[in-house]
């Protein structure tokens, strides 16, 4: 399911590419299009309406819900599971997506809801300006989650958003028990 998630998230990255390209060409110059910006609510909003559609190809409820209106329910963005008499079965996906706040401690502070969380599928979706900053994040989520006594085997992806490359970088682990397991 993981490389699906990511499969996503680069269709994401394609069309936010192509319209800062429609932007800069409209501009005047289009091969200024890497001086567009691809603005951090857009992004959220570009994230949560794919997987919003996608979950709801699989049978999943989303929340946020453009069909119910409701809004955020415990972390950025859920898939929920409901039986035939509409009670919730589980959680299967719990994404965190922070844009905004690029300090250790924000994204620590959201990563660790990803880490109590008993969903199946765990994503957090965070932007540094390069690789480097991208790699260092990612390392310190995953001595964060080697350190958190897990109570169900998750699938983490962890994806960050290089400015300075304009493109989603990516990894991933398994946690099980206290196990931490490289993919």
């Amino acid at each position: 399911m993981r490389d699906r998630f990511k499969e996503w998230l680069l269709e994401i990255q394609e069309n936010a590419l192509a319209i800062k390209r429609a932007k800069a060409l409209k501009a005047g110059d289009e091969s200024l299009w890497k001086k567009q910006k691809w603005l951090s609510p857009q992004k959220n909003s570009d994230i949560k309406a794919r997987f919003r559609d996608e979950g709801e190809k699989l049978g999943y409820r989303s929340l946020p819900s453009y069909k119910t209106g409701a809004g955020e329910w415990l972390y950025d963005f859920v898939w929920r599971k409901f039986d035939d008499e509409g009670h919730l079965e589980e959680i299967v996906l719990a994404m965190e997506i922070e844009m905004s706040d690029r300090t250790e401690r924000g994204l620590m502070r959201d990563f660790a809801k990803l880490l109590q969380s008993d969903a199946a599928y765990k994503i957090m979706v965070f932007q540094h300006k390069t690789d480097d900053d991208i790699h260092t994040a990612f390392e310190h989520f995953k001595k964060r989650a080697a350190k958190y006594r897990v109570k169900v085997p998750s699938e983490f992806l962890l994806c960050g958003w290089s400015t300075s490359m304009n493109q989603f970088l990516f990894t991933e682990f398994s946690t099980s028990g206290r196990d931490l397991k490289p993919d």
